[in-house]
């Protein structure tokens, strides 16, 4: 077997700076206060939903999932509203859920499934950006020794209103991060609403016509091997056994591991070469109960439900049975409907990097926290030593709120300390 690279830490961070544009990758813990807590290029937050730079762009985090639904659009809609800040300055950025869990779930819950995003968090992230604009007219009004409620915000710009003075937000964001946060803040009536509910031009759309989005299958860093992985055929299946030696002299093989009790991988300098190996490596499962399941025999046990005297109802509304029983006319049809896989346009993938005392994995997911949990019991290390980098997702659907592909990536990367796989 050839020799695995290892990497450090810093290469690591640095590389995935370079490919995702930083995400919220630099994000320095430990948040003590704001004195501690910048952004990616070192510069202080206003709060934890908003950066400012000194040329006036705004970041804005969001810890909900864009799958193509819009979801980063308008929720970053709602929190310029209140912020007051020029739209066509905004970007975002996804904090992680280890720094949520450090700031006591400051960015709230991170679960991106059944049209909850806006519906959920619309309330705290706009209060998230109506307490950044009072701290950012606050430093204002401090600057110039005037009462803050002679002072207003619009379009990123501060004006004393009696004097007429002006300023920008890129101007007092570093005094304004130093404000101590007010607890109540108002928020403004939608009806005086300019940015959020608005049509504007969504801020992923770009990226992904000019193929620049940066995928979770699109990671690239120092080092980085690539694991192809076969899965039993039969779901409850396990692996009896494999014979790595027929493969390891196979091109750009390093290694052939059992990811957890159903699976086997094998690790190569490149995805094609693993793939090919893995097509060619002897495997024999373990099929259990479930090997004589068919078609067939699944469609038979749903109509015995039919039938059932103890099926679940989720809605009644008057005596169908009774109704049909008692009808002048009978019709009879039966609707049968095949089995719908949650595909996704991107395959299932982790990139993950395991030492004895810190476990992170980039991950396009529907739910950062629960990713977050599965490294964790995967790698055996508390959840304060482990970490999940949001990726974009190629498609969610429901799919990515489940992790078993975390679990088998951790559990590779595992067996190879210190290399990202």
């Amino acid at each position: 077997m050839n020799g695995v690279p290892q990497m450090t830490r810093r290469s690591f961070l640095v590389a995935v700076a370079a490919a995702g544009g930083g995400l919220a990758l630099g994000l320095k813990l430990p948040f003590g206060g704001p004195d501690v807590v910048r952004a990616a290029d070192d510069l202080l937050e206003v709060n934890a939903w908003v950066v400012i730079r000194p040329d006036d762009s705004v970041v804005i985090r969001i810890a909900r999932t864009e799958m193509g639904q819009g979801t980063m659009t308008g929720l970053a809609q709602l929190v310029a509203e209140e912020l007051d800040c020029d739209w066509s300055k905004v970007s975002t950025e996804y904090p992680t859920p280890g720094q949520n869990l450090a700031r006591k779930r400051v960015w709230g819950n991170f679960g991106t499934f059944g049209s909850r995003g806006i519906r959920e968090s619309n309330e705290y992230v706009r209060k998230g950006g109506a307490t950044a604009r009072l701290m950012l007219i606050q430093a204002a009004a401090d600057e110039w020794k005037v009462p803050a409620s002679e002072c207003s915000a619009s379009n990123s710009v501060i004006t004393h209103k009696p004097s007429g003075r002006t300023t920008t937000f890129g101007k007092v964001a570093e005094a304004a991060a130093r404000i101590e946060p007010p607890k109540d803040v108002a928020l403004k009536d939608p009806k005086d609403w300019k940015i959020a509910g608005k049509p504007v031009k969504r801020l992923d759309t770009a990226p992904k016509v000019i193929g620049a989005q940066v995928y979770g299958i699109d990671v690239k860093l120092p080092g980085l091997l690539c694991a192809a992985i076969s899965d039993c055929p039969v779901f409850g299946g396990t692996v009896k056994s494999f014979d790595a030696a027929q493969i390891m002299s196979m091109k750009g093989v390093r290694k052939v591991v059992q990811a957890g009790d159903s699976a086997v991988a094998v690790v190569a300098d490149h995805w094609w070469e693993a793939k090919v190996a893995l097509d060619a490596l002897p495997i024999t499962w373990e099929e259990g109960s479930n090997a004589t399941v068919t078609s067939a025999s699944i469609a038979e046990f749903l109509k015995t439900g039919l039938d059932a005297e103890q099926a679940f109802v989720g809605n009644e509304n008057g005596d169908a049975k009774q109704a049909i029983d008692r009808a002048a006319k009978k019709v009879v049809a039966v609707y049968t409907f095949p089995y719908q896989h949650h595909a996704t346009m991107e395959p299932m993938n982790t990139t993950a990097l395991y030492s004895a005392d810190r476990c992170e994995a980039w991950v396009p997911t529907q739910n950062g926290e629960a990713a977050l949990a599965v490294t964790s019991e995967a790698s055996g290390l508390p959840l304060a030593q482990c970490d999940v980098h949001k990726m974009p997702p190629g498609g969610g659907f429901g799919r990515r709120t489940t992790h078993d592909y975390v679990k088998q990536a951790v559990a590779i990367a595992k067996q190879m300390p210190g290399t990202p796989v």
